[in-house]
């Protein structure tokens, strides 16, 4: 370890952290955190327009009849997105904490 490297090391350690790789781990376990909450936000806005879970509404997109077809069809490729965005999330956090 180089003494520049050691002079950043010690600011984390005064920090309170174990290295800057706890650092980078901690900001980036924040970071995804954060994003799950905005995914999960907009799922639960589906959910509540349409009054059931996503595998549900696949299920049962043709008998939904309250709204247009047009708008069935966008919202559940919005959701799927989310839906994927979520457990690609899920998945980097669960590396994260190995």
């Amino acid at each position: 370890m180089t003494v520049e490297q050691y002079s950043i090391e010690s600011i984390f350690h005064e920090m309170g952290y174990k290295s800057s790789t706890d650092y980078a781990i901690k900001k980036m376990q924040e970071e995804l955190l954060r994003e799950l909450k905005v995914h999960n936000t907009r799922i639960e806005l589906f959910e509540e327009k349409y009054g059931m879970t996503y595998v549900e509404f696949e299920r049962q997109f043709n008998q939904v009849t309250q709204f247009n077809q047009f708008e069935r069809e966008n919202d559940i490729m919005d959701w799927r997105v989310e839906m994927i965005e979520l457990r690609g999330i899920e998945k980097r956090l669960a590396q994260l904490v190995k």
